[in-house]
């Protein structure tokens, strides 16, 4: 027969025992207080650092959201108060003494706005994450407040010192102040890391307490199941490619499986990540050289899988100083990394006190150590790090595999925070050859960055999420420096195009003009080289049609003019050429050919037309200096830079290439901004971002990372490097998409 537990009221507690709530009631507040205020000093710490970064004193966007933040933290903290207040005096009130019992008409759904819809999510993760991490406290604290009150359980929404109700303080505080949601979500996740780094404190003196006072569960309670929200504040399905998670949504070993991952993924993500599974499942038993694997040692004996705490025990030995296992798939290109690594790991084992013959890996956390290991294995591979760069990058083996451990939503959500810093890092690293000072300060950035991963990730992914956001601002501003780069070779490209396509057209006018007329050789050199630049510099400065064209064009029609005609008897050339001197003279001037330059040019030309008219032989053509010869530029493709030269050299049109119509419209649908990548010298290929079409000749100007020009071609010239596999167009995604679908493709390739 079961004891009846009716619930004690509040009024009916003994004299000893209200004292004790109120005393509990104190030293929680006091305590959440400072968790509050602590939160708010590093929220303000961490934009004012970037507002410093953003360089710009009084528009900055990181310093009104600073404004903003002091401004309501007076009311927020009020409310926070006031929450803790109401929760502590509704302790005991409405109490059940069924837990699962609940009143008729309570599950009313309602709609709320979508930053409701965030606070609640929010507001949920960081129950579960509290749980996770304090839950066997906050279970003995629940069961002993319940043993004071006279009942089975208490409600979570009842219990101010739940999970939930101590998470959803700091969202009841935002009631009624109005706060930028970027602003409150940064709130939201300094209080999330903060409780949970300092809600032991309380929790061990509040147990304490009423342990003293004689209030011990009459057995060992058992673990809650995750508090689920009321009906009204159910989290909204993630969305396909964000990533909702907490920072510390996973501690004390409690980390998901593959498929509780995916429960929250979109049905696209899940189809895309149950097949990589099934392939890696498949691929993984024909694949790994026997004696090697996981699952080799596993068939040896009896063993039995490391538990979490174990296998991230052994990862975090690893962490500080690159494996032997990575440094050898470095070096040894065949080899596969993640079969070195996982045989490291399990050897590992004995560090931590583990006889390496009797313990395997799960299969969540081999999947874990294959992925990874794939991954890195395709980056060294096919990514344009230079040695410094991939040694760099090597480092983050470890730490990535410890993260997809803890954290499997890593190959799921394109914004995981440990997937945006793998981003920044090889945006930062990629084609970086420390050749200036911008690009050897980013490299200096990203290595410290890797550093204080190393230093500081523990079992919170909250640190990829605030060295990524650290590293992104520094980015934007080297990026800012980039973008003044492109915009100058843009400016330079289209200056050189307006002065090719006002030499094309002097010498057009030129050849309309010459046709079926034999110039002297004087006159020849005067009017292809002097006459065509001062026909050039006026279209460039004046545009064809002005005064001035018009003047230029008369000048070439009367020199010509001067050449005999077939039966017409020869005209006088000294007077004519006379009355042209000062116009010649200008047109010489404007190439810098002044002085008894420019008198002997004349008299060269007035005897080679007199000699002309008398049927001998013509002088030579002055020699003109060095530096007044006017060249005319060559049509290339590829306009390199020293570091990347493409391996295209089409000069003097595109007529003779023979390229595929669909290729042709490819390159003509790439937009400005999108990266491709095309081979250099060296045979590997470097991405180059398309930062510019040109008005004149529709040509595409690429530049590197650097936004230094690399490239300018047709679109038929570069379908003409498609063909011939000197230009590679990917799909628009960042580095961790495109090497996670490179590991795909491997796989089937595997796979046959």
């Amino acid at each position: 027969m079961t004891e009846s537990i009716l619930p004690t009221p509040p009024q009916l507690l003994t004299p000893a025992t209200r004292d004790l709530v109120n005393v509990m009631r104190r030293r929680s507040t006091e305590h959440l207080q400072a968790v509050l205020a602590r939160v708010f000093a590093r929220a303000d710490d961490w934009l004012f650092d970037l507002a410093k970064k953003d360089g710009v004193p009084d528009g900055s966007p990181y310093l009104h959201a600073m404004r903003a933040l002091r401004t309501s933290r007076a009311p927020i903290e009020r409310g926070f108060r006031e929450h803790l207040d109401l929760g502590f005096e509704n302790l005991g009130r409405n109490l059940k003494t069924d837990p699962g019992q609940a009143a008729e008409g309570s599950q009313e759904l309602s709609l709320i706005e979508e930053s409701e819809l965030e606070q609640h999510l929010a507001t949920n993760l960081t129950a579960e994450a509290v749980m996770r991490i304090h839950g066997a406290m906050i279970d003995e604290l629940a069961a002993r407040l319940s043993r004071m009150y006279g009942v089975a359980a208490l409600d979570p929404e009842v219990n101010p010192l739940s999970a939930y109700s101590l998470s959803g303080a700091i969202r009841a505080a935002h009631r009624g102040v109005d706060v930028p949601a970027d602003v409150r979500m940064v709130l939201f996740k300094y209080y999330e890391r903060e409780l949970i780094h300092d809600l032991r404190d309380l929790l061990v003196d509040l147990n304490g307490r009423l342990s003293a006072a004689g209030f011990n569960p009459t057995a060992a309670p058992k673990p809650q199941p995750r508090q689920a929200p009321r009906p009204d504040m159910a989290a909204p399905p993630m969305s396909p490619d964000g990533y909702a998670g907490a920072a510390s949504d996973y501690g004390a070993g409690n980390y998901p499986s593959a498929a509780q991952a995916a429960a929250g993924a979109s049905p696209e993500d899940r189809q895309v990540f149950d097949a990589l599974l099934q392939m890696l499942h498949s691929w993984r038993p024909e694949h790994q050289p026997s004696g090697l694997t996981a699952d080799a040692v596993r068939s040896g004996g009896p063993q039995r899988p490391m538990a979490a705490p174990e296998m991230m025990s052994v990862l975090s030995l690893l962490q500080g100083s690159v494996p032997e296992s990575v440094t050898e798939a470095i070096n040894r290109p065949e080899a596969s990394l993640s079969v070195l690594l996982k045989n490291e790991l399990l050897r590992n084992a004995s560090r931590i006190g583990l006889p390496p013959d009797k313990v395997s890996m799960s299969q969540d956390d081999e999947d874990a150590v294959d992925l990874v290991g794939m991954l890195f294995d395709v980056m060294f591979d096919e990514r344009d790090f230079e040695q410094s760069a991939r040694t760099l990058i090597s480092r983050l083996v470890v730490p990535f595999v410890k993260a997809a451990v803890m954290d499997r939503r890593l190959f799921l959500y394109k914004t995981h925070p440990a997937r945006r810093l793998l981003n920044s890092l090889a945006e930062a690293c990629e084609g970086n050859r420390g050749e200036g000072p911008q690009e050897r300060e980013l490299l200096q950035k990203a290595e410290n960055t890797v550093d204080r991963l190393i230093a500081e990730f523990n079992e919170d992914i909250a640190i990829f999420e605030t060295l990524e956001q650290e590293l992104r601002s520094f980015l934007d501003q080297h990026r800012r420096r980039v973008e003044l780069a492109e915009r100058r070779a843009a400016e330079a490209q289209r200056g050189q195009e307006r002065l090719e396509q006002a030499r094309e057209l002097a010498s057009k006018e030129l050849g309309q003009r010459t046709q079926g007329l034999e110039p002297t050789p004087a006159m020849d050199d005067f009017l292809s080289r002097c006459w065509t630049h001062h026909l050039s510099m006026i279209a460039l400065r004046e545009g064809p049609g002005s005064g001035s064209w018009q003047s230029a064009l008369s000048v070439a029609d009367r020199l010509l003019a001067l050449l005999p005609r077939e039966g017409q008897p020869a005209a006088p050339v000294a007077p004519a050429l006379q009355a042209l001197r000062e116009p010649i003279e200008t047109v010489l001037a404007s190439s810098g050919i002044t002085g008894e330059a420019a008198h002997d040019l004349m008299r060269v030309l007035g005897e080679s037309l007199e000699h002309r008219a008398q049927g001998l032989a013509p002088p030579p053509a002055p020699a003109l200096p060095p530096e007044n010869v006017i060249p005319m530029p060559e049509r290339r493709a590829a306009a390199a830079a020293a570091d990347l030269k493409p391996r295209l050299e089409v000069v003097g049109g595109t007529d003779g290439l023979k390229v595929s119509d669909d290729d042709v419209e490819l390159m003509r649908q790439l937009k400005v901004g999108t990266w491709i990548h095309i081979a250099g010298e060296d045979g590997k290929h470097h991405p180059v971002k398309l930062s510019w079409v040109s008005p004149i000749s529709s040509r595409l100007m690429f530049v590197n990372r650097r936004g230094v020009r690399v490239l300018v071609a047709s679109v038929e010239e570069l379908a003409a490097m498609k063909q011939e596999g000197n230009l590679l167009v990917r799909e628009q995604e960042n580095v961790f998409d495109q090497v996670l679908h490179r590991v795909m493709g491997k796989l089937k390739t595997d796979l046959g």
